[in-house]
């Protein structure tokens, strides 16, 4: 797989990669398969993407560390209390 991608890097980056000679020479000596030669001659990313088995899906998620949810509980009752204490000061 990461040969593919050095070699998609590779044609995004050199300007002088224009003709369909030097593409099919850059091709011919790159470490991929014939399915992914034809697939990046024909533009066809999603044949492309089809002949790259060990492709890694990436996902990421966010998380509230529980600390953080009880040190907020804690700030809050004691804001409650703080409030408390004020009305019966003012009460008094």
């Amino acid at each position: 797989m990461k040969t593919v991608i050095d070699l998609l890097a590779t044609m995004a980056n050199d300007a002088s990669l224009v003709s369909t000679q030097e593409l099919n020479a850059l091709l011919t000596n790159a470490d991929i398969s014939t399915k992914q030669q034809q697939a990046i001659l024909a533009q066809d990313s999603q044949e492309l993407a089809d002949t790259i088995t060990n492709f890694p899906i990436s996902m990421c998620s966010i998380v509230s560390a529980p600390e953080d949810d009880e040190q907020e509980s804690q700030e809050e009752s004691k804001n409650e209390e703080a409030k408390s204490m004020l009305k019966f000061v003012a009460n008094a």
